[in-house]
Formats: C-alpha cells, sequence, structure tokens
C-alpha cells in the first residue's frame, strides 16, 4: 500500500520479522509480486538472497528484434556512465532495462566478471526463481547506495570478490512483465539459468504475439494520491462516477493483526497498473485497473499526518483495518 510500493514491502518484512522474532516466519512465496497496497512479504529480498529489485524505464513499444525467444538483443541507449574511485571501485546507476545488456559489455571489457539472467514466464523456467548466494561478508548497504535521484551500485573486492559474478535480470519480451532490474552477487559457478516472471497475463499476451496492449481507455480517471484532509472528498467523487471504492484505516500491530490479501500482482500489461509508471503519485482508474470483482481501496492512517496509500483488492477481502508499517508508526508488541 504505498506509491513506492517495494520499499514499502521491505519496511513490513523487516518491522514484522523485528517485533516477532520468537514467531517463525511462514517460508515467502518466490513470487516477485507488485501491490498498490503491498503487505505481502514475498518480496525480491525474500526471493533473492543480497538481490535487490528496483524500478526499470517506462519505455514502451513493441517486442524488441529476435521476439520472445531471440537472443538479447543490443541495448537501445547505451550503458549507464561507469565512474571508477581513487581505489578503485566501479559506480554506476542502476540502469533501466533498456541499457541492461550494453552496461554488462561495458563492465566486462573493464574487467568485471558480470552476467545477464533471463526473465521468463513459468512455464519456460521449471528450474524455479533466482536463487543465489551473496558472499561472506556482503553489504547490501556496500553494493547499493542512495544517491540524490536514485540508487548507485558500487563493485568492490568486498561486494563482487573473485569467484562471484555480478547478475542483471533481463527480460527479451520488454516492455511486457515486469520491468524492474533486479541485480545481484553470485558464485560464478552457480549462475542461474533464468529468474520466473510471474507477471499476471504475461504468458497470455506471449502467446499471441500481439505485444504490448494499445493503451489506457479514454475515459480513465487521473487523480494524485490524496492527502489524509483530501480523502473524504475523493471518495465521494469517486464513487458518485461509479468507482467502487473503500477506506480501511491502518493501526499498528497491537490494534490490527490483518496484513491483507487479494491484491493485484505485477501486470504483463503495465497500463493496467493503478500507479502511473512515468508519475508514482498519480492513480490511474478504469476499468483496467480496477477491474470487475476489485474495490479501489485507500489506507488512512492515523490523526492527520502520514501518507495516504492506495491499492487495488478483491472485493471479498477488502478488511476495515490493516497494519501501518510506513516509516516511524508505532507496530506496538503482538495482541496477547
Amino acid at each position: 500500500m504505498s506509491s513506492r510500493p517495494h520499499a514499502f514491502e521491505e519496511r513490513l518484512k523487516a518491522a514484522l520479522l523485528a517485533r516477532l522474532p520468537e514467531t517463525a516466519p511462514a517460508p515467502a512465496p518466490t513470487r516477485a509480486r507488485r501491490y498498490g497496497i503491498p503487505l505481502a512479504v514475498g518480496v525480491a529480498t525474500a526471493v533473492v538472497v543480497a538481490v535487490m529489485a528496483l524500478p526499470g524505464s517506462t519505455r514502451t513499444g513493441g517486442l524488441p528484434a529476435g521476439g520472445p525467444t531471440g537472443a538479447p538483443g543490443p541495448s537501445a541507449t547505451g550503458a549507464p556512465e561507469i565512474k571508477k574511485d581513487p581505489d578503485g571501485s566501479l559506480r554506476f546507476e542502476v540502469p533501466e532495462q533498456d541499457r541492461v545488456t550494453a552496461l554488462v559489455d561495458a563492465l566486462k571489457k573493464l574487467g568485471v566478471a558480470a552476467s545477464l539472467v533471463p526473465m521468463r514466464p513459468p512455464s519456460q523456467c521449471p528450474e524455479g526463481d533466482l536463487f543465489v548466494l551473496a558472499p561472506e561478508g556482503h553489504s547490501v548497504a556496500e553494493f547499493l547506495q542512495p544517491t540524490g535521484h536514485g540508487f548507485e551500485v558500487k563493485i568492490h573486492a568486498k561486494t563482487a570478490p573473485p569467484g562471484y559474478s555480478i547478475l542483471f535480470t533481463w527480460a527479451e519480451y520488454y516492455p511486457l512483465g515486469d520491468h524492474r532490474v533486479r541485480l545481484g552477487v553470485s558464485e560464478s559457478s552457480r549462475i542461474p539459468p533464468c529468474s520466473v516472471d510471474y507477471s499476471v497475463g504475461l504468458e497470455e499476451l506471449l502467446r499471441s504475439g500481439s505485444g504490448a496492449p494499445t493503451g489506457e481507455p479514454a475515459d480513465t480517471i487521473r487523480v494524485r494520491t490524496p492527502t489524509v484532509d483530501e480523502l473524504p472528498e475523493l471518495v465521494r467523487t469517486l464513487q458518485a462516477r461509479g468507482v467502487k471504492v473503500a477506506v480501511t484505516q491502518l493501526k499498528p500491530l497491537s490494534e490490527c493483526t490483518n496484513l491483507g490479501s487479494g491484491y493485484r500482482r505485477w501486470l504483463a500489461d503495465h497500463d493496467a497498473e493503478l500507479y502511473d509508471p512515468k508519475d508514482k503519485e498519480t492513480l490511474r482508474i478504469n476499468a483496467k485497473t480496477v477491474p470487475p470483482g476489485y474495490t479501489l481501496v485507500f489506507g488512512k492512517p492515523g490523526g492527520s499526518s502520514g501518507q495516504v496509500q492506495a491499492g487495488v483488492q478483491e472485493s471479498s477481502q477488502v478488511t476495515p483495518c490493516l497494519v501501518d508499517v510506513s516509516p516511524g508508526a508505532p507496530l506496538g508488541p503482538p495482541p496477547g
């Protein structure tokens, strides 16, 4: 339930594990999911040890040359700039999907062991998801560092020691499916053959050979994510226009144990995602983003402060409260 769902999922997982140390967490599903209100812990960091999943490009267009079964084609825009620090470390911005192949080529020319791991739908990746082992002493904070406008990868002898390779996922059917870029470190002898893309509707679109859908409907309602004060009026306006809307209260874990279920996963058709990929603060409301049987759900934080969060949930799964795991929210002890 966030305009930045991946970070929200990671905070939820970390918060729950910290608050419930004596309770063994259930095995995380291997599906990389995207929710508007992402209250499941099956996130990329649970699926891939020391592998980060970050937003990719929002480029649109047809299938690249070679089609869904061809070899990776050339990058559309070239590699990000690779900087070299005085200590020999290499730094570069996290690439978008259409720059991954060029980046891997550039790293190889600099002597870095780097590999592409193709993303494929479940039927084409029978060996399962991308599981890798990080080197001893590996630190995500050292490997992936925030900048003023995103994230930067730092490669040196500790984050990528001899015998290990930097991995990047790449989807030859992009822009369909999961458009994030996953990257991590793996023993060179254990590089997986593929990573599963569980985006809903992906296999059907690939079988149809029609490429990306034609775009969002003409009657799309576009609104900014509301503040707490703006929420009541927005709900009334949307309901008057025939949108099925619900408001759920965000509460501490001590008052609400519901983590939510029935939220939409990653979608192969990016135009069916609630949040506009080009503007993560804008909601797109139409029959594709809120289909029959689903409800647009707003999560209202306690008090007048905090961020209102939004997602699309199966109507039968909507509940009056959800655990608030936003930064600074008091989780409190679990009931009992």
